[in-house]
């Protein structure tokens, strides 16, 4: 899991505000998300974890891209 330190300003919110913005899938989602490298994890407590706002809105894409399928 990837834990650095804040040195520039982003809008960290929760796993669960995260999986919910990703279109309601699970906060453990987010969580292997996290640990696969596919988001930035940012270790806030001794244990909470929180996310880049933009970075999760980076992976909602459309399914098709423009035209008919």
């Amino acid at each position: 899991m990837s834990r650095r330190n804040l040195s520039n300003s982003k809008t960290l919110i929760s796993l669960r505000d995260a999986a919910q913005l990703a279109g309601g899938v699970h906060p453990r989602t987010v969580r292997r998300w996290v640990d696969g490298g596919l988001l930035e994890g940012f270790q806030v407590g001794p244990r909470l974890i929180k996310v880049d706002r933009d970075q999760v809105l980076a992976l909602v894409r459309p399914l098709h891209q423009g035209g008919a399928a």
